[in-house]
């Protein structure tokens, strides 16, 4: 099979991947979690580990993605910072993508009562480490079909 994706393709993709990611953490940080999770595949797995490599959460699909996500959240500020993309073009419709990435979620409005990260319950948290993306291109634009997001260290306050 002859690669017919050109350079200049693959970096018109590799930026609509940055966008898609961009776009994933504007969503997160406005708490707007229908977006968010409409940014992924209708099958789409979405895993989260902590840095010992154990698993936090998994959720399939964008409406597990959506009800996860607010229970998990909740009306916490969220602020992520993204960087150092790595991505790589499969074809026209396919890609994959490495993000270094660090977030801040903050405290829960008084009373609220949201749910652990994995088993820790926590006031705030900082956290480092990377997504690591499976992306297709569908009729309206890209689409996350998987996402992994692991830490490589996270402080919590209690």
């Amino acid at each position: 099979m002859v690669d017919t994706v050109t350079d200049l393709d693959r970096l018109v993709i590799t930026d609509e991947i940055r966008q898609l990611m961009a776009w994933y953490v504007y969503h997160a940080d406005h708490k707007d979690w229908g977006k968010l999770a409409r940014l992924f595949m209708p099958d789409a797995i979405f895993s989260v580990y902590g840095p010992n490599g154990e698993l936090f959460n998994e959720f399939t699909g964008p409406k597990d993605i959506e009800e996860t996500i607010t229970k998990s959240v909740g009306s916490r500020q969220a602020i992520h910072h993204l960087f150092s993309y790595t991505t790589v073009v499969h074809s026209a419709t396919s890609a994959s993508s490495v993000v270094n990435m660090e977030d801040l979620i903050g405290p829960p409005a008084e009373g609220e009562e949201v749910a652990p990260f994995g088993d820790v319950q926590f006031k705030t948290m900082h956290g480092f480490g990377h997504y690591r993306g499976d992306f297709v291109k569908t009729a309206v634009g890209w689409r996350i079909s998987k996402l992994v997001q692991t830490r490589l260290k996270i402080e919590f306050t209690h």
